[in-house]
């Protein structure tokens, strides 16, 4: 139920991606302004991570979860209808820069839907703790860091195909109810389980004053490690995750014949692009059952390694359809199919009633840097190009490994509580 929520979520937000080349063309604008679309529904779900997560540790999550899932559908909507109000066909310089004002009543619906995606992890991950028996903990993390790459793959894989025969605006509009008629399923289903936090209130509010001080080695230090991690690869994930089916598309731009049907560039971006998400999908599941057996750091250091050679490659060297196929695929299990192990290190520094604010801090680090990211990778790719950027990405990808490292000097004690 939860990896289905999760699941959808990621759906919902890979609709985006594809589309930003057919935004550009509708409304003129360069690549750095339709990418704050991407970049605003990140920022307003970083914004938001910390509050949610405080409020996750103190109260029943059974009223939080229901409430971001139906207000990210009702964002989809809004953001539907403004995209086509003629009243507000206008311009509005903003630092020099003329925005469409339909434009711009579509990024604050992004990040209103930020807002919505950030309740996700804060609620979720901890429900999952505290439903799951521990020793399988990291297979429960598999199944929810594959859902959210199944949403993500099948997300363009759904739009390639259905822009071939409707709109986006349709499948905009119908997703939104999607999000809405699940958030109601979830508020009456979540009844049946253990949604409240296993500390209380007051039993939080006793927990001492000097918590952050009593024992750094536990909590802050490699609090720190990990967020910088998160953070710096945030930039990496999100930059690649906004501009892969461009790159595609724009480097390549692929048409097929399929029983005489025009299979334009667009859509077979699209599909790439799902073919590189399935991937990570697969490997979650993988490095789920790994990460009940082996350390997760270890697991996180060497597919971080691995992720460095398929973007290099992208950067640097023309590639037939099938290779850039295969290539996306390897990019997709290195880059996102070590989730679980992520995970489960987090889960594995946060103290008892404090989970849920724990993910929140690394969400916030991943999602702020990684808001920025669709801005940067946006303006290098309209100044130098799409390759300049992969190979600019490629350099963070690698640099976010430093932080893993630090995690086995003796000053920083993690347990691994997965096993």
């Amino acid at each position: 139920m939860l990896s289905l929520a999760h699941g959808l979520d990621h759906f919902t937000r890979r609709l985006i991606p594809p589309l930003i080349p057919i935004w550009a063309l509708f409304f003129g604008a360069p690549l750095w302004q339709i990418a704050l679309i991407p970049a605003l529904q990140l920022f307003g779900s970083a914004l938001f991570h910390i509050p949610v997560g405080i409020i996750s540790d103190s109260r029943d999550r059974r009223y939080l979860l229901p409430v971001g899932t139906g207000l990210h559908g009702l964002t989809y909507i809004l953001f539907t209808f403004a995209a086509f109000n003629q009243y507000l066909d206008f311009d509005i310089y903003l630092l020099g820069h003329p925005f469409n004002s339909r434009l711009l009543v579509m990024m604050m619906a992004m990040f209103l839907s930020g807002m919505g995606t950030s309740v996700l992890h804060p609620t979720g991950l901890p429900l999952l703790t505290e439903n799951i028996s521990p020793e399988i903990k990291g297979r429960a993390y598999g199944m929810w860091a594959a859902a959210a790459k199944l949403g993500d793959g099948f997300g363009p894989a759904f739009l390639g195909i259905s822009l071939l025969y409707m709109d986006w605006h349709i499948i905009f509009i119908l997703f939104g109810i999607v999000h809405i008629c699940y958030a109601a399923f979830l508020f009456i289903e979540l009844d049946k389980y253990k949604t409240s936090p296993p500390v209380t209130p007051t039993e939080l509010n006793n927990l001492p004053s000097n918590f952050w001080k009593s024992n750094p080695q536990m909590y802050v230090y490699p609090l720190l490690a990990v967020l910088a991690f998160i953070s710096i690869r945030g930039v990496g994930d999100d930059g690649l995750g906004t501009f892969i089916p461009t790159f595609v598309n724009a480097i390549y731009g692929y048409t097929f014949e399929i029983f005489g049907t025009t299979v334009i560039s667009t859509s077979t971006a699209a599909l790439y692009y799902s073919a590189c998400l399935f991937s990570a999908a697969i490997f979650s599941f993988i490095s789920g059952r790994l990460v009940d057996k082996y350390d997760p750091k270890l697991i996180l250091i060497i597919f971080s390694i691995v992720a460095i050679f398929p973007i290099t490659i992208l950067a640097f060297i023309e590639l037939s359809p099938l290779l850039l196929l295969l290539v996306l695929v390897l990019l997709g299990a290195s880059i996102w199919g070590a989730a679980p192990a992520r995970d489960a290190l987090i889960s594995s520094i946060a103290p008892p009633g404090r989970e849920g604010r724990t993910f929140a801090y690394m969400w916030t680090g991943a999602l702020t840097f990684g808001s920025i990211s669709p801005i940067i990778v946006g303006y290098i790719g309209d100044v130098g190009g799409l390759k300049m950027s992969f190979s600019i990405i490629s350099i963070f990808i690698a640099v976010s490994v430093i932080p893993l490292f630090l995690l086995y000097s003796k000053k920083i004690l993690v347990e691994h509580r997965a096993q």
